[in-house]
């Protein structure tokens, strides 16, 4: 048997997401991995499924599934057929369903060890009744046999109506038509037979939705019948079907000639008819009564009513009065009284007597009912007048149009003039006179006159039309069938009649023992609960039961919910709709289960997507008229070869491949079809198209088992056809050239070009040409024979099998065809290739070309070989490496300085990346969309230039060159290919590459990363992303003295220094990535934690923390470090960061402390000393560190080397001042002043135009809230090192000649701050300050310039409550971290400022070049924008404090918000081409264009908050 590959289709749950319209059909034994969209991470999620896991099915019985991973992923293997529910709930309950839909499986069609595809059906539909008596079927069957179908489908073989004997009007659904003279037991052995000896399933109809007219089923039991005792709403509809049976006697007497109206019916009678309707004939019955009320009677019995009421209201009810018609009698419709009593019996001023207000109210009442009446005899008379325009239209088909059958008299009853609703008792029609008094007299009668079945075009299928309120057999809406009683479900099984259901139930139950599968007929009428449970029932009996339909709804999503709600595995369709060659390559290609030639390798792991319904496409139906008739003879041969050239099932009628001329008809066909043999009056190989047939369907059988699934549709003319069928494999093709014949043909036809094909034509498979003389055998005099189902036999076929090039009659190769030829072939149409011609070619590749594929394929099974090349060369590299193989800025790439730069896509644009991400942010999508179009895969298609881009730029260094080389030869084979097979293999090596590259840069982090879920692997990217060696952006050089490791060191070959290849962090990109702008102080120690430490790079680390202490002077480490040499030291919270990230370091890595003695070579040992030599001042770290200390205790003051518009053009003369030190009452730090900005929120305005030109947006003068907690961290650190004996002060004393000493121990110093800092910085319910908007709250900062600034809401203390949670008091911080959850907290940051301040605005615009002073040139970039790396302050600080309250309540709901913020993070990452976090939003977290698209604090904050979880 063959075994399908197993694929894992992921299936991702988003909030209230209805999926009941969306078909997910998969093959059986596929796996479903359910996962949850980031939205839904957080949540208590729960999903439940009617899947019957280890059980059989029950559509009501669900099963809760549990998740089984960190990403919280269910895996479901899908080893049962049949449509399955499923839904989740969010709450952690079973019943408030949030999301819901289905996935449907398909049943496996096995003939002896094979598995059929579902596409592989060959369907021959043959009516039952012509097959005559049961021991002549397999001689008729042979036929199909014979004829290469795989399947047949029996139309109904029960009982039919003595009637009408059509084949779908059944008489009694459990026993055998008489004429087969068999029984079920006989047939099921019959289907038996065939499927063993010649490998054909059988299928036949249930027919649910009626029964015929005499079936005796309706006379014993009518109440499962609509008529007019349970539907009395259709009293009107019978009585004006009476009139117009009616007219039809009175036409056909020629009554009404006087009217001008004869039976023979002429075209402008029709007028003349729809006035005598409407004006004479329709008024007389008032048809009007049934609806409205007898006001008189009405108006009486209200009035007594009121007279037996003792309250009235004291004003009216504004509620509607409505009409009840109750069993629709004439005049007896009713009004609910009380209802009445509310809207009309009120107190009035003025009336004070009970009996004149009661008169009152009932005139009004009188007046509101003649209205009442009014409005129902005016919305009655359009329905009327609708109800004749559709009978005149049903007329003028039948009678006049052109694909009518074109009666030519009216007669009763045979041709009437319009068909009857209604089924009357003893199939009389008594005169409309008699029928207004039976259906108001006679209940017998009422009951035995029951509505038809029929067809309402271009409606809602999931409603009723027969229910009460549709009107549908008033206004005259159903085209008919006359012969059908339509039968009563109900909407629910509890409304179903018993005897209805136990009756449709064993004949169920006789069908799916009986054969393999079904066709659901009038499907789209069938009540849905119904087939429901029907086809529950077959496929409990028979678990592979084929549920085909016939289900026209005109709509994709309502097929689909049919599909879904019924388990239907295919719905039949038709060629004959379309109308041109153009409309049939059109059907094809929707039709098909196929993806275009080109199409990527899909993975084994992709999105569970929405699927087109799966088809049964015939190129002509037993429903359709002859396709000889309406199309021509020589249409029939390519129209059935394009057909079988369908990636879906297929299927036609017997009677096609014989060519029989005529539409032989479901209702009055009472021939046999001829048996197959050698006889007169039989059918063999030699018989019209039956041998053609078979190689056709062989052919589909072939192309769909052997998976050749892509399809291209194209013309070569307006009539000729050209189709291919591509296996993505072996990738041969098989092309198929049809001439089609829609019209008669002539001896003329418009020229077709020649066709180029890229491969070696291996065989012609087959080439046929039909043609029939019409002079000697005219298809319009056809003579039909009496004793058998005959077709035509003068028509000319050519068809031959397997042809030699040369000895081709439809074609000229002008090319040679030898395998060394490697240019295109080039065929030519000979004069023969006439309409009716096909042509079917097999084409394979170019030896050449097929070794290459064999070369990639073996390429890439060194992706999962660890011993494999491949893999060797991967484990040399390092993450640095990997930066530059996965992602690489255009800045950082052109500062490489060997010119290369990102790739440039015509009609695209550049990527983000030069990296294989850059492509894989597109290459993701144009695979899961299959966008053959886009650019990139036009440039791949257009020549080598991206795979000569990869190669060339990884060549160029050490570490990557080998690995270029690998991809060079990879791309070498490539190379090689067809343009349309490029992308694909292109696609191949790029994703699966890509894919190890990431698993192994995870590979070289902490268990943290590499062993955890999928948002901390995503954002451990950055630390990839970020990192590198860039040459205009080194750090400086490191002592020589170092300590191992040190780091590598080579010459620089264009200044010949020696450089040390240590990698620096981008504060982000594609802003921050080279040059002056790429090393911050304060970004890269905000980082550090995250991107290096708990990534497990404490190499890089320590390069970076010794090469900025190397920097250090005026007690600062540099803001812009710009190799050390051109440092700017404008920040005074950088130093802080800096030494906050030692402290990490000696707390996280082995042996951390030994940083700590780490050597450090002075750039500058004092502040005004010149730049100095490598090794020439060297110090322990831990005297740099105490340096700072001291410098702060003592009181920096200094001005900017520099200073002026050349160091920074928009900085005023006092913003180069500096002035930071240690408030020695309080501990705090202090510094800066109003004109400069020394903190992360360092917006300096640029504006002449608004005047904020030289003004800081937030200077945060003075002391401002992180730093004091930063600072208060640090100390603690360094008492703890002291103890320890790794540090080797305890207190910080200066010694200056210009000051007085000063001693202050390290503990001292956090004392002061522990007394001081609430007492400070806390705002409480009490304070009065006329700067205070908002209380409890922590103040930004304490003794700014402006002093209303130390008052405003800013996220800054989130940063205290974390590194510093001592100085604060456990009820004032949680009342202030709700303060920042309702008010700062954004959809993916934190607002920098309070949206109520003056100064909030929340969108960020650099380059806005307005007026508006605090807007214009980005001033707003802390006013507002929301920033994302305090999220992960916050919501560390609510882990920590939330233990801190004692609560378990409080606990579980902070961990709930926490998870609600986080699934937004990995959303979003997951979304952005960038793959990493950016910058900053704006409001309401609306994407910035002016923010970094990945900035390194972002993703750093939030793994440190994600690793704080992890420990909870």
């Amino acid at each position: 048997m063959n075994k399908v590959k197993e694929k894992i289709f992921v299936l991702i749950l988003k909030e209230n997401e209805d999926k009941s319209e969306e078909l997910f059909r998969l093959e059986k034994n596929s796996i479903i991995q359910i996962s949850l969209s980031s939205c839904l991470s957080y949540k208590n999620v729960r999903f439940f499924t009617n899947y019957p896991l280890n059980e059989s099915f029950h559509r009501n019985k669900y099963s809760e599934l549990k998740w089984i991973n960190t990403d919280r992923d269910i895996l479901l293997d899908c080893s049962k057929s049949g449509s399955f529910h499923y839904y989740f709930t969010i709450d952690g309950s079973k019943e408030n369903r949030n999301g819901q839909g289905y996935f449907h499986i398909c049943p496996q069609l096995i003939v002896s060890t094979e598995i059929l595809n579902e596409n592989s059906l060959t369907c021959q539909t043959i009516l039952s009744k012509c097959l005559g008596r049961y021991c002549e079927w397999m001689s008729r069957l042979e036929v199909s046999y014979h004829s290469g179908y795989n399947l047949i489908h029996f139309t109904p073989i029960q009982i039919l109506s003595k009637i009408s004997n059509s084949s779908y009007s059944i008489k009694d659904h459990h026993q055998i038509n008489p004429i087969f003279q068999c029984s079920f037991e006989q047939i099921e052995k019959l289907v038996e037979n065939l499927f063993q000896k010649w490998k054909i399933f059988s299928i036949t109809d249930l027919v649910y939705n009626h029964v015929a007219n005499d079936c005796q089923l309706i006379d014993d039991y009518p109440q499962i019948t609509y008529n007019l005792v349970n539907s009395p709403y259709l009293r009107p509809a019978v009585l004006l079907d009476s009139i117009l049976i009616q007219l039809t006697r009175d036409i056909s007497q020629n009554q009404l000639l006087s009217k001008g109206i004869s039976s023979n019916l002429q075209q402008d009678h029709l007028e003349l008819i729809r006035n005598y309707l409407l004006n004479e004939q329709i008024p007389k019955y008032r048809l009007w009564e049934f609806y409205i009320v007898d006001i008189d009677e009405i108006v009486k019995e209200f009035r007594e009513f009121l007279s037996k009421e003792s309250f009235c209201s004291e004003k009216s009810s504004n509620e509607k009065l409505e009409i009840d018609h109750g069993k629709y009698y004439r005049l007896k419709s009713s009004i609910d009284f009380q209802l009445a009593k509310k809207i009309y019996y009120y107190q009035r001023s003025n009336v004070d007597k009970t009996e004149e207000l009661i008169g009152i109210s009932c005139e009004q009442f009188k007046s509101d009912l003649i209205q009442i009446n009014e409005n129902i005899r005016n919305d009655l008379n359009k329905k009327l007048e609708r109800a004749i325009d559709n009978c005149i239209k049903s007329c003028f088909y039948r009678f006049f149009a052109y694909d009518g059958p074109k009666y030519k008299q009216i007669s009763f009853p045979s041709i009437p003039f319009v068909s009857n609703y209604f089924s009357y008792p003893n199939q009389e029609f008594p005169h409309p006179d008699e029928i207004n008094r039976l259906i108001e007299n006679d209940l017998e009668y009422q009951m035995k006159i029951m509505a038809h079945n029929g067809w309402v075009m271009n409606d809602d299928p999931r409603r009723n039309f027969a229910e009460e309120g549709q009107d549908v057999y008033l206004c005259r809406d159903l085209i008919p069938w006359c012969d059908l009683i339509k039968l009563r479900f109900g909407n629910r099984r509890e409304q179903c009649p018993e005897i209805l259901y136990s009756y449709m139930k064993e004949y169920t139950r006789l069908i799916a023992k009986t054969f393999h599968g079904c066709r659901l007929d009038n499907c789209h009428s069938t009540p849905i609960w119904f087939a429901q449970e029907m086809m529950d029932y077959a496929r409990e009996i028979k678990p592979n039961f084929y549920i085909n339909a016939e289900l026209f709804t005109g709509n994709i999503s309502i097929d689909n919910y049919f599909i879904n709600q019924i388990g239907i595995d295919s719905i039949v369709r038709e060629s004959y709709r379309a109308f041109n060659p153009y409309e049939l390559g059109e059907m094809i290609s929707t039709i098909s289960q196929s993806n275009p030639i080109g199409s990527f390798i899909q993975l084994n792991v992709l999105p569970l997507k929405s699927r087109k319904s799966s088809y049964l496409f015939y190129d002509q139906t037993h429903d359709n008229p002859s396709l000889i008739e309406r199309r021509s003879v020589e249409d029939l041969l390519p129209r059935s070869a394009c057909v079988t050239m369908t990636n879906s099932s297929i299927g036609s009628n017997r009677g096609y491949d014989e060519l029989i001329p005529h539409y032989i008809d479901v209702v009055h066909e009472t021939r046999f079809y001829a048996k197959w043999g050698y006889k007169h009056q039989q059918i063999n190989e030699k018989t019209a198209l039956i041998s053609i047939r078979k190689a056709l369907n062989h052919l589909h059988v072939d192309l769909s088992q052997q998976g050749f699934t892509q399809l291209m549709v194209d013309q070569l003319s307006n009539s000729v056809l050209l189709i291919t069928r591509h296996n993505p494999e072996n990738h041969q093709s098989v092309l198929l050239i049809a001439h089609t014949s829609f019209y008669q043909s002539n001896d003329k036809w418009e020229y077709i070009s020649s066709l180029t094909i890229d491969g070696i034509i291996n065989e012609i498979l087959f080439e046929g040409i039909l043609h029939h003389p019409q002079e000697k055998e005219s298809v319009k005099d056809f003579q039909k024979s009496k004793e058998y189902l005959n077709g035509l036999e003068k028509t000319k076929i050519y068809f031959k099998e397997k042809v030699f090039l040369e000895e081709s009659r439809c074609i000229r190769l002008t090319s040679p065809n030898s395998p060394d030829y490697t240019g295109y072939r080039t065929i030519e149409f000979t004069d023969e290739f006439a309409p009716g011609s096909i042509i079917a070619l097999q084409i394979s590749l170019l030896p050449q070309i097929s070794q290459s594929i064999s070369n990639l394929k073996e390429l890439c099974k060194q992706f999962e070989n660890p011993t494999s090349e491949f893999c060797q060369i991967m484990k040399q590299l390092t993450l640095v490496d990997l930066q530059r193989i996965l992602y690489r800025s255009s800045n950082e790439e052109q500062a490489d300085g060997n010119g290369f730069d990102v790739y440039f896509i015509p009609d695209y644009g550049q990527l983000n990346y030069c990296g294989l991400q850059g492509l894989m942010s597109i290459l993701e999508k144009i695979r899961l969309q299959n966008s053959l179009r886009h650019p990139l895969i036009l440039n791949l298609k257009q020549g080598n230039w991206l795979m000569e881009y990869i190669v060339n730029r990884l060549k160029i260094y050490s570490n990557t060159k080998q690995l270029a080389q690998w991809f060079e030869n990879a791309f070498f084979y490539i190379k090689t290919l067809t343009r349309v097979m490029i992308p694909v293999y292109f696609d191949l090596i790029i994703t699966k590459s890509y894919l190890i590259f990431l698993e192994y840069g995870w590979s070289l982090m902490t268990p943290f990363i590499s062993q955890s879920s999928t948002l901390i692997r995503s954002l451990a990217q950055t630390s990839i992303q970020l990192i590198s060696i860039v040459p205009d952006a080194r750090l400086p050089l490191l002592s020589l003295n170092l300590r191992q490791p040190k780091p590598k060191q080579e010459i620089d070959q264009q200044t010949m220094e020696t450089i040390q290849l240590c990698p620096s962090l981008a504060a982000g990109l594609p802003h921050f990535s080279n040059g002056i702008w790429r090393n911050w102080g304060r970004d890269t120690f905000i980082s550090l934690r995250g991107l290096l430490l708990l990534t497990g790079r404490y190499e890089e680390a320590r390069y970076l923390i010794l090469s900025y202490g190397a920097c250090l002077r005026h007690g600062l480490i540099p803001n812009l470090l710009a190799d050390g040499k051109t440092a700017r030291y404008n920040a005074r919270d950088a130093v802080w960061w800096w030494l906050f990230s030692i402290s990490n370091y000696t707390k996280m890595v082995p042996n951390g402390h030994e940083i700590l003695s780490d050597v450090v070579s002075r750039f500058y040992p004092t502040d005004d000393s010149p730049l100095q030599s490598i090794g020439l001042h060297e110090q322990s770290l831990f005297d740099v560190i105490q340096e700072v200390l001291i410098r702060h205790v003592q009181s920096i003051r200094f001005r900017e080397r520099g200073a002026g518009s050349w160091l920074d053009p928009n900085m005023t003369n006092e913003g180069f001042q500096n002035h930071i030190g240690i408030d020695l009452q309080t501990g705090f730090i202090f510094g800066g002043n109003q004109w400069n900005c020394g903190t992360w929120m360092d917006k300096m305005g640029s504006s002449e135009k608004a005047k904020n030109k030289g003004h800081p947006a937030t200077p945060r003068d003075g002391s401002a809230i992180e730093l004091i907690a930063l600072s208060r961290s640090i100390l603690d650190w360094l008492i703890q090192m002291n103890q320890q004996g790794f540090y080797p002060y305890k207190s910080v004393e200066t010694n200056s000649n210009s000051m007085e000493n000063i001693e202050i121990s390290f503990q001292k110093w956090i004392q002061l701050i522990d007394e001081n800092f609430e007492k400070y910085f806390w705002i409480d319910q009490t304070n009065s300050s006329k700067y205070v908007h908002r209380k409890q709250i922590y103040k930004d900062s304490i003794n700014s310039t402006f002093q209303w600034t130390d008052f405003q809401l800013r996220p800054n203390f989130l940063i205290a409550a974390v590194v510093a949670p001592q100085m604060f008091e456990k009820t004032h911080i949680w009342l202030a971290l709700q303060q920042v959850e309702q008010i700062l907290l954004g959809k993916y940051g934190i607002k920098t400022l309070d949206p109520n301040d003056y100064n909030y605005i929340g969108d960020y615009d650099n380059d806005d070049d307005s007026n508006d002073y605090k807007r214009a040139h980005g001033f707003n970039y802390h006013n507002g924008p929301e920033w994302l790396w305090l999220t992960g302050y916050y919501i560390r600080a609510k882990l920590y404090w939330a233990k801190q309250q004692n609560d378990p309540l409080i606990i579980e709901q902070t961990k709930k918000h926490i998870e609600e913020i986080l699934c937004s993070h990995k959303e979003l990452i997951l979304s952005n081409d960038w793959k990493g976090l950016p910058e900053l939003t704006n409001a309401d977290g609306k994407l910035c264009s002016h923010s970094c698209s990945v900035q390194a604090w972002s993703s750093a904050t939030l793994l440190e908050a994600l690793y704080d979880l992890t420990q909870t």
